[in-house]
């Protein structure tokens, strides 16, 4: 296939950003596995305004993740430590280790999270337009895609 056909269908691709809304966040497929040979996905997840929004504590079986503040401030849990950030940070989160994030204040917050190998961009396709509690409930759905 010839270097334009290629990045042809890489912007074609794009057109059509998946995104799935879970309580209020929005989680927004930027860069899909099928992009990368699979070897990141890049997710941008955005926080309503309003009241502060928490992503409980769980863990990846499968992926580590670069988290990049966009905005607002955020408290991360990650391991024993909790740490702050706001726009600009950055922070790494290594595969099965405890970790949530939870927006601060009443602006809207948003991250980037580089999840290094793709795949978990799948998972937010199947879980679609969901509230947390039906989130929690769905122990299977989460532990199939090595979330605990």
């Amino acid at each position: 296939m010839s270097e334009k056909r290629d990045n042809e269908d890489f912007f074609q691709d794009y057109k059509s950003i998946d995104q799935c809304n879970l309580d209020g966040i929005i989680y927004k497929v930027l860069v899909p596995g099928n992009q990368t040979q699979n070897k990141y996905s890049i997710i941008e997840i955005t926080f309503p305004p309003g009241e502060e929004t928490e992503i409980p504590l769980h863990k990846h079986g499968n992926e580590a993740l670069a988290i990049q503040v966009i905005e607002g401030n955020f408290s991360f849990r990650y391991g024993k430590k909790t740490l702050e950030g706001n726009k600009d940070t950055l922070l790494r989160f290594e595969r099965d280790t405890s970790h949530s994030y939870m927006k601060i204040g009443k602006d809207q917050g948003k991250l980037l999270v580089t999840y290094t190998p793709a795949g978990l961009e799948n998972f937010f396709r199947e879980i679609g337009t969901s509230t947390m509690e039906d989130f929690k409930k769905s122990v299977a759905l989460i532990r199939s895609w090595c979330i605990y």
